[in-house]
């Protein structure tokens, strides 16, 4: 019941800052330039001080093999959410079948996964998630990109120079370096860091300003958001518990939380940023997002509760 209540004031917090990116554009004061310029700077600035904070931390042999197991999971997660995907939205049903698929299988945790992994598990868990939203990038900027551009859309540049594989990449380094960031540097990071998830959620509540909640009941968008906050978070919970995930590791209960948390988290920003810059109908992946943001409210804590009573 802990970690329910835990993760529910999370999303409530959360939530409450994107209403607030909602209620600023409708107002005048925040424009789609505004939002554009904002993802910039969480993608190149924030994205990377965000991994870099969470790898700054003396080295331990067993949070070293709790991290590769992590990464192993989210390969997990994100193989078997790309299956399932291609099975269950098909091309038949559905006319924006890419985006559906791509709002199915990417999830928020780059933005919203940090602030619930600390809340219930702690810095630890923070740092177990750096493993998951590296491996979460590296999978977005390849089979995300390749989902909604084609085989031709997909180069290796964008694939490993883009800012979250880099931190990932960048923060592990120094930290199976054994170098640990000097006191200045480090309160920078840590400060640059702190603005992940208030900047996030504005910039999500701009592009979503235009959604209206009628358009939210139908069935394009009904499937999707549900593979996406259910379906998918739930097998994937399963499948942990049938691998005995909590016994491969001294926190190995911890780690199944945290990629549970991290696979629980409403469809990824990306599903409006990327079909935006693509061209696509970016509309529709709003919708998506909005309304598993507000499903998120009921299936993120409940998902949590379910966790952690199975796995006591």
């Amino acid at each position: 019941m802990t970690a329910a209540l835990l993760t529910l004031h999370q999303v409530l917090l959360m939530l409450a800052l994107l209403a607030v990116g909602v209620v600023c554009t409708r107002l005048g004061w925040f424009d789609e330039w505004i939002a554009q310029a904002l993802s910039k700077f969480l993608l190149w600035f924030v994205t990377p001080a965000l991994l870099l904070d969470a790898f700054n931390q003396p080295f331990r042999t067993d949070m070293a093999y709790g991290l590769l197991l992590s990464g192993a999971l989210a390969i997990l997660f994100h193989a078997m959410a790309a299956v399932l995907t291609q099975l269950l939205i098909r091309p038949g049903r559905f006319a924006q079948c890419a985006i559906a698929r791509m709002g199915a299988v990417y999830s928020n945790c780059g933005f919203m996964a940090f602030p619930l992994i600390s809340a219930v598990i702690g810095t630890d868990g923070v740092f177990y998630g750096s493993a998951f939203v590296g491996v979460f990038n590296l999978f977005l900027w390849t089979h995300g990109r390749r989902l909604l551009a084609g085989r031709e859309g997909v180069r290796l540049k964008d694939a490993v120079c883009n800012a979250g594989v880099l931190g990932a990449l960048a923060g592990a380094a120094l930290y199976f370096l054994h170098f640990q960031l000097p006191g200045l540097a480090a309160d920078f990071i840590s400060t640059l860091a702190s603005l992940n998830t208030p900047l996030a959620m504005l910039v999500i509540g701009i592009f979503l300003s235009q959604c209206r909640l009628k358009d939210l009941f139908c069935r394009n968008v009904f499937l999707p958001v549900l593979l996406r906050m259910a379906v998918l978070p739930l097998f994937f919970l399963s499948l942990l518990l049938c691998l005995h995930v909590p016994a491969w590791h001294s926190a190995g209960s911890a780690l199944l939380m945290v990629a549970l948390l991290c696979a629980s988290c409403p469809a990824a920003a990306s599903t409006v940023l990327m079909t935006s810059s693509l061209g696509m109908d970016s509309s529709y992946g709003a919708r998506l997002v909005l309304f598993s943001s507000i499903l998120s409210v009921l299936t993120i804590p409940g998902i949590a509760f379910a966790a952690s009573c199975l796995i006591q």
